[in-house]
This record gives structure tokens, C-alpha cells and sequence, in this order.
């Protein structure tokens, strides 16, 4: 069962022009970010294709890899995403089958690591890392910029369409309630707090990957619209099996349904999704509070506004 939302049904007064200008710079950013990575992968392919002898590129090919595609290129981003480099090149030089120069088996691990060294060494000179990756928020390092730059960055197009679709329904009506101001201060305590809430979650779990998007901000929309105007309807393309239906439904309900469907598949997958599902619900629960507070000390303010 699936809702996309895609209107909501109420009558706004005034432009949200912070909401808007977030649409923008995210989509800026990730044309800047698909620029980049396309120039990228080409000095990947050039590197393997011109600038290895073909001895080195016979080394990269001996190592099995799990993934398809130009095993030059993926054997040396495997290295670069790993997060102990010279332990992914011991695990991958063991992997490799042995060759009958040297007549024991660490001897002939110990040559293959020092050629996969010495490639991977030249790749981290001549190729730098692409702007996605530079971009990102890693959770063991509490980096205050990247936390910033990896909420307004996206790892694929239909990535940033989702999460601009969700965020301009719901935070077009939040800025309006908020006014400016306070808009930004609530993206800037979601932005910080759910990276924070991602680097606690991620203590100790060295498989953590670093995350980019707006869906914490995205998550934190949705919940402070819910508290505040819990019956306000949104229009939603519902699809089950082979039902398509346009639903009203109200904000509450898609709220439930989408945090409750996050946590859920937070505790079934247990760190081993590519889903920031951390990030989602430490943003609902941030919302959560805003609204909170605006729908008992601004309960007056909600009416008037009669969204």
C-alpha cells in the first residue's frame, strides 16, 4: 500500500520564499554534483584506460568483486570508500588467487598487497575524490560543515525530485505559520540534530556509511504540520496491488503512516539499509516538538490562519 502526496488542500497566505529558495539551492547543488561526478568518473576511466600500464590493470583484475561493472574502476572506489583503506587491500589481496612465483602463501598475499598499494597510491594522487563524496556528512566525524552540505545534497535525481516534492507540500505551509525567521531556525536545529542523531546512532558501527539529502528536514515538515493542523487534507495518489485512487487525506494520518512505516523498517533492517532511516525519525521527532509548541501556546494564531 502506498500514498504519494503531491497537494495540499489549503488556502495559503503569503509566498514562502525561504521554502522555495531551498528547492533551488538544493537543486543547484545537485547539478553542480552531477557535473562533477560525470567529469569524475570519465578521469576514472581515462586513469584506467591510459594512465596504468597493463601489468597494474592485470593486478586489478585479478581481485574478485561483487559488483558489476570496469573492475579497474570498481576494485580503486571500493578502496577509496572503504573506511580503513590498507585493511580493504589486505582483505582483497587475500581474495585474489595465489600466483606460483613465490612459494609461500603470505609471501604471495604480501606482493599482491604492495602492487595494489602502489596503484591505489597513484590513483589517490592523479584522480581527487568526486564532490558527492566531499559533500557528505560521515557519522564518525563530527564535521559542522558537512552536516550542513550533505542536508542540501542528494545522490540522485529521483532522491532530490522525492524529497523536493514532500518538502514544498509540507514546508510550504510550516514557513507560513513559523514566518521567516523562525523557519530558519527550525531547518538549522533539524539539520544539526539529525546528523548528531546519526552519529549517535552510528557509534561504534564501522560499516556506517555518510549519508546526504533533506529528508531529515523533509520528515521534520511533515511532522510539525501534522501537530499543528492534524485535519488539514492532502491530496494523495493511492496505489494497492492493482487500486489507483486519488485520496484527501488528512496530515496526521500520512504522518503516522511514514514515520511509523520509518521506524519500522529502521529496527527490521538494523544499519544495513542505504536509507538514512535515523535521520528521518530524529527529524519527525524535532518537528514533532516545534509543532507542539505552536499548537498550545499559538493554538490562537493556528485559527486565524484557517490553513
Amino acid at each position: 500500500m502506498f500514498f504519494m502526496p503531491y497537494r495540499l488542500d489549503a488556502n495559503r497566505r503569503g509566498i514562502p520564499f525561504l521554502t522555495l529558495l531551498i528547492c533551488l539551492l538544493c537543486s543547484f547543488v545537485y547539478w553542480q554534483q552531477y557535473t562533477a561526478d560525470k567529469r569524475y568518473f570519465a578521469e576514472i576511466e581515462k586513469f584506467c584506460l591510459q594512465d596504468l600500464s597493463k601489468r597494474e590493470v592485470m593486478w586489478l583484475n585479478r581481485v574478485p568483486m561483487d559488483f558489476a561493472g570496469n573492475r579497474c574502476g570498481v576494485v580503486l572506489e571500493s578502496l577509496r570508500d572503504a573506511d580503513d583503506g590498507e585493511a580493504e587491500i589486505e582483505r582483497m589481496a587475500r581474495r585474489v588467487k595465489p600466483i606460483k612465483l613465490f612459494e609461500s602463501k603470505q609471501a604471495n598475499i604480501a606482493h599482491i598487497e604492495k602492487q595494489l598499494r602502489e596503484i591505489y597510491r597513484k590513483f589517490e594522487r592523479d584522480v581527487p575524490e568526486h564532490l558527492t563524496s566531499d559533500l557528505a556528512y560521515d557519522p564518525h566525524d563530527l564535521d559542522v560543515v558537512k552536516m550542513v552540505t550533505a542536508t542540501f545534497s542528494h545522490g540522485s535525481a529521483m532522491h532530490l525530485a522525492g524529497n523536493l516534492l514532500f518538502f514544498y507540500i509540507f514546508a510550504a505551509s510550516v514557513e507560513i505559520v513559523f514566518g521567516a525567521l523562525v523557519f530558519l531556525l527550525f531547518i538549522t536545529v533539524t539539520t544539526f540534530g539529525t546528523s548528531l542523531a546519526y552519529s549517535y546512532a552510528m557509534a561504534g558501527v564501522d560499516s556506517a556509511l555518510p549519508t546526504v539529502g533533506l529528508s531529515g528536514v523533509v520528515m521534520a515538515a511533515v511532522a510539525a504540520l501534522a501537530i499543528m493542523m492534524p485535519t488539514v487534507r492532502i491530496r494523495c495518489f493511492f496505489w494497492f496491488i492493482v487500486i489507483f485512487r486519488i485520496l484527501r487525506v488528512p496530515a496526521l494520518f500520512i504522518a503516522l503512516w511514514y514515520i511509523g512505516w520509518d521506524i519500522y523498517e529502521m529496527n527490521q533492517l538494523d544499519n544495513k539499509s542505504l536509507i538514512n532511516y535515523v535521520a528521518h525519525v530524529s527529524g519527525a521527532a524535532i518537528g514533532a516538538l516545534f509543532g507542539a509548541w505552536y499548537a498550545v501556546f499559538r493554538s490562537k494564531m493556528l485559527k486565524e490562519l484557517a490553513l
